[in-house]
């Protein structure tokens, strides 16, 4: 009986220790990266990499979509025909909020350069919104708005 208690003990005492560190983990800074890797990823141009990123039911309103996108499957459609205009670009302006240690928000601005149908380099300022949620340990893009700021 004793040792049952003793491991149950160390068990609770371990989950509040994981809960612990998962709080402190919820940094400003760790979301940066997560939205960084974001756009890194984008840069690159393989539609399958970015999707992975997206929670499985995620949501993405795409600058240049015409409707909503939701789950993996309509996210890829939208990035498929994203990076044929070869994006790449950079944030202007960061927001970031964390809430709990498993959910966390960043808005923000940032420039895209897009490759346009005459292959002329396009200059797209936009406005973001990215809701972040850490599934099984990973942090994966729930929602995802982005729209071009306005003259």
């Amino acid at each position: 009986m004793k040792d049952s208690i003793i491991f149950f003990s160390a068990l609770a005492g371990g989950f509040v220790l994981y809960k612990m560190i998962g709080i402190k983990d919820n940094t400003p800074e760790n979301t940066k990266k997560v939205i960084e890797n974001w756009l890194r990823t984008v840069c690159k141009g393989n539609a399958e990499d970015i999707v992975s990123l997206y929670a499985p039911d995620g949501v993405l309103l795409g600058t240049i979509a015409k409707s909503m996108k939701v789950g993996q499957k309509e996210i890829l459609g939208y990035f498929d025909m994203f990076i044929l205009k070869k994006p790449c670009g950079y944030f202007t302006e960061i927001n970031i909020q964390n809430f709990g240690s498993d959910y966390a928000i960043a808005d923000g601005t940032y420039t895209f350069e897009l490759i346009d149908k005459k292959g002329e380099i396009e200059v797209v300022p936009a406005r973001y919104t990215f809701v972040l949620r850490r599934i099984n340990g990973v942090w994966k893009i729930a929602t995802h708005h982005s729209s071009a700021q306005p003259n």
